[in-house]
Formats: C-alpha cells, sequence, structure tokens
C-alpha cells in the first residue's frame, strides 16, 4: 500500500516568498500544512486564502523546533506515514521531494537533505558556518556513528512511526539534534543525501547568541538520558 505523505513547511514572517512560490506548491500536488510560526507580517491571511493549503499558527513565535513538533503531530493524529519538511526558501520542491521519496521508500526512517553536500557556491560560504557546522558534526559522529554533514538542514523526510518512542521537546533547532541523538538509541536507520539548493546553510547559526553553548549543552543533556550504544 502507497505511504500516504504530509508535507510541512514551517514559516515565519515570508509573506513574499510564500506568495512567490504558491505556484510552484500548488503544482505539487499533495497534502501541504503550512505552520505559521507566530507571523507578525500578512503571513497567515495569505496562507488562508488558499483553500488547497493545510494551516495552524502558532499564537507567538516558538521557533523551527517547535513548528515542526507540531507537524508531525499533525500528521500522526491524521494517519500519514510520513512527513516531508521542507524550508520555504529552497524552491526546488519537486525534485526535493523525490529524492526525499526515493531514498525513504528504500526503508530508511529518516532522510536528512544536505545544504553543503554538493554544494557548489562552497567557497561563497561563511566559514564560520562551515566551522561551527562541522564541530557538530563531528560531536554527533563520535557520538552516534552517523556521518551528518548538515545536522542542523530542517530538511528532512521522517517515518512517522520511527518517532513514537522520542521525547522531541526542544522549541528551537535543537530539536534536530535531539532527533540524531534519539534516532541512535532507538536504533534508527538514516541516510543523509545532497540538498537540491544549498540556500541558507549556517544561517541558522545566527539566530542564537551562542549557537553552540546552546546546541552542546542540549547534547550533553542528551548523551545523559539517551546513553550511546555500539556502533556495528
Amino acid at each position: 500500500m502507497e505511504s500516504k505523505q504530509l508535507i510541512i513547511i514551517p514559516v515565519y514572517n515570508q509573506c513574499k516568498q510564500i506568495i512567490q512560490n504558491l505556484p510552484l506548491l500548488e503544482d505539487i500536488r499533495g497534502d501541504i500544512l503550512m505552520i505559521d510560526d507566530g507571523s507578525t507580517d500578512t503571513t497567515y491571511s495569505i496562507i488562508k486564502e488558499h483553500e488547497w493549503l493545510k494551516y495552524i499558527k502558532h499564537e507567538q513565535n516558538l521557533g523551527i523546533g517547535a513548528a515542526i513538533i507540531t507537524g508531525c503531530e499533525y500528521a500522526r493524529d491524521l494517519g500519514y506515514d510520513i512527513a516531508i519538511i521542507l524550508n520555504l526558501n529552497d524552491n526546488k520542491f519537486k525534485a526535493e521531494i523525490q529524492e526525499l521519496m526515493d531514498n525513504i521508500n528504500y526503508g530508511y526512517d529518516i532522510v536528512n537533505s544536505s545544504r553543503i553536500l554538493e554544494n557548489y557556491e562552497y567557497a561563497d560560504i561563511p566559514q564560520e558556518y562551515i566551522s561551527l557546522t562541522s564541530d557538530l558534526s563531528s560531536q554527533i559522529r563520535d557520538f552516534t556513528g552517523f556521518d551528518i554533514t548538515d545536522p542542523l538542514s530542517g530538511i528532512l523526510a521522517i517515518r512517522l512511526e520511527a518517532l513514537k518512542e522520542m521525547e522531541l521537546t526542544e522549541f528551537n533547532h535543537s530539536l534536530l539534534l535531539q532527533l540524531w541523538i534519539q534516532a541512535h538509541y532507538f536504533g534508527l536507520s538514516i541516510i543523509e543525501i545532497p540538498a537540491q539548493s544549498g540556500i541558507g546553510f549556517g544561517e541558522e547559526l545566527t539566530l542564537y547568541d551562542d549557537p553552540m553553548g546552546l546546541f552542546l549543552s542540549l547534547m550533553e543533556a542528551e548523551k545523559i538520558l539517551y546513553p550511546k550504544k555500539n556502533i556495528n
């Protein structure tokens, strides 16, 4: 039986991007859920104008982690099998979805799209973004054995059954780090593929005063709750 999939797109004050991408999104002809994370511009009113879009609005800005949690809970409660999480800034939606689905259909629990793998504009990325992300990747690899080059990507396909035992609680980008540590603990299978676009790589790091302090402290707490297992 074919898997039932929900496309989840977190948005925050992105009315212009929504207007630009509406034709591309409508052409997908799949179930699309936009999570408006407390926008203060006209984002929500634009979303509501289009009946083919499903939507949920957070009354205040909580963070991308909260939007992902909301979307996955909605997908689970309405009987979807797979959640596909996209970034509105990457407008190659059809190709991204196809690649994610092709790979998760091999039987993986989580497919991560890396904005840095095969990114031909690598030289234009600020070195600080590359260095900080590499440090996070190294920490994850040492603990889990997962070779993830872009752990904060936020472009994912997730088999919802795989999340049933997880406790994903972080409202910011730390949620994605929780995901990798708990995926290791619960023995999930993952793969990373190149994203269709490298747009926005590392920009999430600018959202926090001390991103590495935030992320590493979260990871240390998760390591205690979900200790390391033997890597075959």
